[in-house]
């Protein structure tokens, strides 16, 4: 019996260490997207699934108003003590990181310029995975944007574990997802189908290995605005 994803992830973060630094795809685009932005306070940024938050980081670290929401509250805690701790901001009541689903998320409609998500949504069922793309096309501002990294099929361990679904995987047991209570692993129109409520898709492929050659990790790159 799987754990729960909001369990697993608490047991995790609050196990070991993870990532400190945000990934090169994300930096790019936020750089071509809002580099040439003079007041970046104005620019409001959300990731879901931000777990101790290294992407949070570099946000606020680049001076944009940063939102976050984790189903587990040591990822939370961790993230905004790092804020903290690097003079990032004064009052850790002032940090809108929340603890939560994001599959509802708890801020209104047309809030965001931006809603991040590296390789969060993808663990969880396929109505979890749907409800929270709807939920950040309802919090996304006219013409806002989504930038996302999700597991392809060609990922090692996509066909390990127990399938419960066509693509989501109960367990997998080797890979970069091995252990996960839940993990899925997209196909392309998966994600033509999923963002039909947004414009201007985007989807770009990245593909690499690890071990010698042992293990390969393959990943969707999805922008999208609303």
């Amino acid at each position: 019996m799987a754990l729960t994803t909001d369990v697993y992830w608490e047991n995790i973060f609050s196990t070991r260490m993870w990532g400190k630094y945000p990934p090169e795809e994300l930096i790019r685009f936020i750089a071509r997207r809002f580099g040439s932005v003079l007041n970046k306070t104005d620019i409001n940024i959300l990731e879901v699934g931000c777990g101790p938050g290294p992407n949070i980081w570099f946000l606020k670290k680049e001076g944009y108003s940063v939102s976050g929401i984790d189903g587990s509250s040591t990822a939370i805690h961790q993230a905004k003590q790092r804020i903290i701790s690097e003079g990032l901001c004064s009052d850790i009541d002032d940090i809108d990181l929340k603890v939560g689903n994001f599959a509802s998320l708890p801020w209104p409609d047309n809030k965001f310029d931006a809603i991040v998500d590296i390789e969060a949504i993808y663990a969880n069922p396929m109505a979890t995975i749907k409800a929270t793309i709807s939920d950040i096309c309802r919090t996304l501002k006219p013409d806002g944007l989504f930038f996302g990294k999700m597991f392809g099929r060609d990922t090692t361990g996509s066909e390990s574990g127990e399938a419960i679904e066509p693509g989501t995987i109960v367990n997998p047991s080797i890979g970069p997802c091995a252990g996960n209570a839940v993990a899925h692993f997209f196909v392309r129109q998966e994600i033509i189908d999923l963002f039909s409520c947004f414009r201007n898709l985007q989807i770009d492929t990245l593909s690499r290995t690890d071990g010698n050659g042992v293990m390969t990790t393959s990943e969707w790159i999805v922008v999208a605005m609303k």
